[in-house]
């Protein structure tokens, strides 16, 4: 395996994990919602999320041609799953201002790893062309 295939599984593990602490931080109660998130949602989306994330990186393990693609759609829909927690804590929630400068630290958090998850997949896809287009020529 490559660095650069390790570099981009081991941050997309990190964006599940950051993903997943916002996602339990969202269900304690000091975060005082308009509409609290139950345990039994929060334990839906822990599940949804961990099997998105682990079934592309098992495929990209594997070896399958696509699943940094998958990855990348899964990256993409919990960004935006960051962005929802963050307006949700300025617009739904009455919890103290330092809760919710912390849970807007932690998505503004999620989406940089996001971000430099895309820079290393970037990066990750120029590598296998260069060892790929060569090879083809000969």
């Amino acid at each position: 395996m490559k660095k650069e295939e390790k570099l981009v599984i081991n941050w997309a593990i990190v964006s599940l994990v950051v993903f997943l602490i916002a996602n339990w931080f969202m269900t304690i109660k000091g975060m005082r919602l308009d509409k609290p998130v139950v345990m039994s949602e929060a334990m839906q989306v822990t599940v949804t999320a961990i099997v998105f994330y682990a079934a592309t990186i098992v495929l990209a393990l594997i070896k399958v041609r696509i699943s940094y693609y998958l990855l990348a759609v899964v990256i993409a829909i919990y960004s935006v799953g960051f962005v929802g927690m963050g307006v949700t804590m300025f617009t739904d929630s009455a919890a103290n201002p330092f809760l919710k400068i912390i849970m807007l630290a932690i998505a503004i958090f999620g989406i940089v790893v996001n971000v430099y998850w895309v820079i290393l997949a970037f990066k990750l896809r120029a590598a296998i062309a260069r060892d790929h287009f060569p090879k083809q020529q000969k």
